[in-house]
């Protein structure tokens, strides 16, 4: 089948290689000139497993657009994967989407069936609102049996995105009509490496379902990290005794049931976000999503204290990991990053290193120390504060049993 890929973020080009890989004729359009050059000479980097490779064995079936217009004259299905921000009200900006419609070519609609499928996460309502006013309008026709509209957000964590999207728990597919719904799920099935359901429903739903589905997640992070500062506070608690003992329960589950550092990245702090914007603008009580940011935010405080506790005095304190997450070097509201800037405003010393390499942000940069290396970090730091999961964790609890240096292990990965 041929397809168009709008967008090849972190998402857009893994899912465009993934379609070219299995045989699909891929057009591949971004508006950044500068990273489709990068792909076409073959000098594009990245640190997300598994795309380098991909992109290399599916290139013969990957065409690079440098023009919107001509990624769209034959294609069947256009996937929009482009930023839709948080506003300040928490609600998501679909510009960038509307932009992409407002420059389709109608030409390329008529006399024949094409499905616009969005893929970036958009608000409730969107779908059967804005975004189908403007199709609808550029296109010069309504929904029906020839232009198909669907909504099929991915679940996915960077570091992870291409093993994601094969091996999904489920494809979320809102749809205008069952003929569009076909199309994309024949399209997402050709790429799974298992079997995989799919959850068709109409847009609006499924719009629903995305935000809530990373909302229920992160609840249940904040309620393990309240239970977490809950044993903390009685004294003589393994909290992960307790949270494994919760997560036997089948109603209940272990995923994501563990007290440890804050939840962080692109997409839960936003989705819990708009959530309880969504919530407020219905009606519908939001208190338990506001519950959710409000223990995830007093969650850093926590961390910090324990820190206070075990070293007394101001001292320099090193943080291994900034991304939010192993394998990735992204820091966008990374657990890492807040405790930082906690600390900071604490007025202890700083030391931080990181196995990703991540990026130090403004404000961080200028007052933390980045270790060149685990050796330099455990002999700066009189307490050490690992922050994420490391692949590194042999090597530094080597480090600090030869040091003897106090260190707080957020995961207890030892165990």
């Amino acid at each position: 089948m041929e397809v168009t890929v709008i967008g090849l973020g972190k998402l857009g080009l893994p899912l465009a290689a993934l379609f070219a890989s299995v045989g699909h004729k891929v057009n591949a359009y971004d508006a950044s000139k500068t990273l489709i050059e990068s792909l076409e000479s073959e000098s594009y980097k990245s640190s997300e497993p598994g795309l380098i490779d991909l992109l290399q064995n599916s290139k013969s079936n990957l065409n690079f657009c440098h023009e919107l217009d001509k990624s769209t004259e034959t294609t069947s299905v256009i996937f929009i994967i482009v930023p839709t921000p948080s506003e300040e009200d928490g609600y998501f900006s679909n510009d960038f989407i509307l932009e992409v419609l407002k420059n389709l070519n109608p030409s390329h609609f008529a006399n024949r069936k094409v499905v616009i499928d969005i893929v970036s996460t958009v608000m409730p309502g969107s779908c059967e609102g804005v975004i189908r006013q403007t199709l609808e309008r550029k296109i010069g026709k309504p929904l029906g049996e020839e232009l198909g509209l669907c909504y099929n957000p991915e679940f996915i964590a960077l570091g992870s995105v291409v093993k994601n999207m094969q091996e999904p728990d489920m494809h979320l597919l809102g749809e205008s009509s069952s003929w569009a719904g076909n199309i994309v799920e024949e399209v997402l099935a050709s790429v799974v490496t298992k079997s995989v359901l799919c959850q068709r429903m109409n847009l609006t739903e499924a719009e629903l379902v995305k935000i809530a589905v990373n909302n229920f997640v992160t609840m249940k992070i904040s309620y393990a990290n309240a239970l977490y500062q809950a044993g903390v506070a009685l004294g003589n608690v393994d909290i992960d005794v307790v949270t494994n003992a919760i997560g036997l329960d089948t109603r209940i589950g272990r995923k994501y049931l563990k007290g440890a550092a804050p939840y962080g990245g692109p997409c839960f702090p936003r989705d819990t976000r708009a959530l309880t914007a969504l919530f407020d603008e219905l009606g519908v009580p939001a208190d338990l999503s506001r519950a959710t940011e409000m223990l995830n935010k007093s969650h850093v405080s926590f961390i910090s204290e324990l820190v206070n506790k075990s070293l007394g005095e101001v001292k320099t304190v090193g943080l291994v990991g900034i991304s939010y997450k192993p394998s990735t070097p992204v820091i966008e509201e990374s657990p890492g990053v807040s405790i930082a800037f906690d600390l900071l405003a604490r007025g202890y010393r700083l030391q931080v290193w990181d196995d990703e390499n991540a990026q130090l942000p403004s404000g961080l940069h200028e007052q933390a120390t980045y270790s060149k290396d685990l050796s330099a970090l455990v002999e700066a730091s009189d307490f050490i504060v690992i922050t994420r999961p490391t692949n590194k964790l042999e090597l530094l609890l080597t480090k600090l049993e030869q040091s003897q240096k106090p260190y707080l292990d957020l995961w207890r990965q030892q165990k």
